[in-house]
C-alpha cells in the first residue's frame, strides 16, 4: 500500500477484505499509526464511507465498506454507455438460454463485473463490483485473448492465483487456452473459479480501440451439456456482437 493516500489505501483495503477487519488488523496493514488511523477512520464512519460496529469505541469495532461508497460506483455505472446498453441484451439473453448473463471489464490486471441478469437457479448471486483475477475466469480469458502476449505477460507476472483445484495456474496452459478462444470465438472453463459452476464468455468486438468488454453466462455444472454448452456460446456470441452494435450506434 502506498503513503501519498491512506485514505484511498485505507477504502481499497476494506473493499478488498473477504470479512470485516479488526482495528489492530487495519493498523497492520495500512501501516498508519493508530492515533492517525483512528481518527481517519472516525471521519469515514461519521460520512458512512466505513462502517463500523459496535460504532463507539473504535479500536474494538469491526469494519467494513459502508453503503456511502456506492456513491461513485452507482454515478459510474450510469454514465457508461456500455452498462446502459448492456442491460437489454443481458436481459434478451438470459430469457433465451435461462442461465445468468454479466458484462465485464478489463482493468489493470483483474476484470470488474459491471452488469448482470441472474437467472432462477443462479449458484453465484449478484456479483456487480465484483473483481476477479483477468487470467482466471472465462470473460477475462475472452480479453486477454485479444491482446499482445506482452500486456498478457505483464498481467501473468503480476501473480498467477488458483481458486480450485480445477483452476489452470501454468502459464503455458494459460497461453493454450488463450489461443483455442481466439481460434474458437469464445472462452470456456468449468469449475475453475466457482466449485460447481461453469463460464462462457466472448470479447465484446471494438473498432475505436483495444478490447476492453466481454459477454459472459455463468451455468451450473449440472446443466452444463454439451449441447447446452453449445446454445450458451451462440447466445454468448450473439450479444457481445449486439451490444457492439448498439455502442457503435
Amino acid at each position: 500500500m502506498g503513503t501519498e493516500s491512506p485514505t484511498l489505501d485505507l477504502l481499497e483495503r476494506l473493499a478488498a477484505a473477504p470479512d470485516r477487519m479488526t482495528f489492530d488488523a487495519l493498523v497492520r496493514q495500512v501501516g498508519l499509526p493508530p492515533n492517525v488511523l483512528r481518527g481517519r477512520l472516525k471521519q469515514l464512519v461519521d460520512r458512512g464511507w466505513v462502517d463500523a460496529r459496535p460504532a463507539d469505541g473504535l479500536d474494538r469495532a469491526t469494519f467494513a465498506i459502508g453503503v456511502a461508497a456506492l456513491r461513485p460506483g452507482s454515478a459510474f455505472l450510469g454514465g457508461d454507455r456500455a452498462v446502459r446498453l448492456a442491460g437489454p441484451v443481458l436481459s434478451r439473453a438470459r430469457d433465451q438460454v435461462d442461465e445468468s448473463f454479466r458484462l465485464v471489464r478489463l482493468d489493470g490486471t483483474a476484470i470488474v463485473c459491471l452488469a448482470g441478469r441472474e437467472a432462477t437457479h443462479d449458484l453465484v448471486g449478484p456479483v456487480v463490483g465484483k473483481r476477479m483475477p483477468a487470467h482466471g475466469p472465462a470473460s477475462g480469458r475472452a480479453i486477454l485473448a485479444h491482446r499482445s502476449r506482452a500486456e498478457v505477460e505483464a498481467i501473468l507476472d503480476q501473480g498467477i492465483e488458483a481458486h480450485t483445484v480445477d483452476s489452470v495456474v501454468d502459464r503455458a496452459a494459460l497461453f493454450d487456452e488463450l489461443a483455442e478462444c481466439r481460434a474458437r470465438g469464445w472462452a470456456y472453463e468449468r469449475g475453475q473459479m466457482v466449485p460447481g459452476v461453469g463460464c462462457i464468455a466472448a470479447a465484446v468486438p471494438s473498432t475505436s480501440g483495444p478490447v476492453t468488454d466481454a459477454i459472459s453466462c455463468v451455468v451450473p455444472l449440472a446443466r452444463l451439456t454439451d449441447d447446452h454448452a453449445e446454445e450458451v456460446a451462440a447466445c454468448v456470441l450473439r450479444a457481445s456482437r449486439d451490444l457492439a452494435t448498439a455502442l457503435q450506434g
